[in-house]
């Protein structure tokens, strides 16, 4: 592992911090998709087949005439058993292993010291554990927070914001405090939490614009994939073979371009916890007084204990930034299905259809 020079850390505007993770991707491209390649590849591999064989049982299930012909269709059978296991194991290799890897290598790329593939494996250690454990335990809090979205008036003001807000800010936020913190899974979430909702709007924002990059990225060839294969497979006669052909080339477009997508986002989160422990916490007057030579100061550094004994789990002013949220989501939803109908309504009278 090669010592860099260390940046200078300080608080960063949206701008800013988007830049630097796409200067940061763009210099390690081959490592970061690396990492994850080595294990989503081969999952998506096993995926796509699994999928292929499930599609090619469709025509089969739908001329059965008893649930016995279900249940005897070995191809159904071995496409949803396989499906189920491949996402057990895409939990644990996928969003423990490879995540926590990846979040290694970004970290010591961004402080100075050039990781490979092997480094950034070897360097979370059992890490990839505790990382399981919180997911586990974010899915626990979900199923709470679901429950508490049915509570009369409170519950249904603030529900839907607490579930978005631990989904797309919390989640993304606990690989980097595992990794860095060696925190165990449930203080893990916890911290995370409070990590995220210092700066509730500003992490929330980002957030928004990296999902809007991920529809361009992602969503958008994908799309138009799916548009020229609405084109293209008609052609072929056998609709079994068009089945499958069609889930063969949505999975190789959609892991062509997540293995693109994936590591800038898991880069742009990391640097937003180390911009969240700047602003909050002083992590860059931490750094200047360590040795920036010193691996083992700097990890220190990183992994120094925070009191979390004095922050209350949820304040008055998270329960109405919840409401606030969840009223927003309420009014962005109403207004595009109100957008789409009345669209919709507006070109069905143009071309006279009742």
């Amino acid at each position: 592992m090669d010592i860099q020079a260390v940046p200078i850390l300080r608080p960063l505007r949206l701008g800013e911090l988007l830049d630097q993770a796409i200067r940061l991707y763009r210099r390690n491209f081959l490592t970061f998709v690396g990492i994850i390649a080595i294990v989503y590849v081969p999952l998506m591999v096993l995926q796509t087949a699994s999928s292929a064989l499930l599609s090619s049982s469709f025509d089969d299930i739908a001329a059965s005439t008893s649930p016995d012909e279900i249940f005897t269709n070995y191809a159904y059978l071995g496409g949803m058993l396989s499906s189920f296991i491949l996402i057990f194991f895409q939990v644990i290799l996928l969003q423990g292993i490879a995540t926590g890897a990846l979040t290694r290598a970004v970290a010591d790329n961004y402080l100075g010291k050039k990781a490979s593939i092997l480094d950034a494996y070897r360097g979370i250690g059992k890490s990839w554990l505790t990382l399981i454990g919180a997911l586990l335990f974010l899915g626990i809090v979900s199923i709470a927070i679901s429950i508490w979205w049915v509570v009369p008036c409170i519950g249904w003001f603030t529900g839907l914001g607490m579930l978005a807000f631990l989904t797309a800010a919390v989640n993304p936020l606990v690989a980097p405090v595992v990794v860095m913190e060696r925190q165990g899974a449930i203080s893990a979430v916890q911290r995370a939490w409070n990590l995220s909702r210092r700066r509730f709007w500003q992490v929330l924002g980002t957030v928004f614009v990296l999902y809007l990059f991920s529809l361009i990225v992602v969503n958008g060839p994908v799309t138009i994939v799916n548009v020229l294969l609405i084109q293209a497979v008609p052609a072929l006669d056998d609709p079994t073979m068009q089945v499958v052909l069609v889930s063969v080339i949505q999975a190789i477009v959609a892991l062509i371009f997540t293995l693109i997508y994936y590591p800038l986002q898991m880069t742009a989160f990391t640097l937003i916890y180390f911009d969240l422990r700047v602003r909050t916490e002083g992590l860059d007057i931490a750094f200047q007084a360590a040795n920036p030579t010193d691996a083992a100061a700097l990890a220190q550094v990183m992994a120094a204990p925070v009191s979390q004994t004095n922050e209350r789990l949820v304040t008055g002013a998270d329960l109405g930034n919840f409401a606030i949220l969840t009223l927003a989501a309420a009014g962005i939803y109403i207004f595009f299905f109100t957008f789409i109908m009345g669209s919709a309504f507006f070109l069905f009278s143009l071309m006279g259809i009742p």
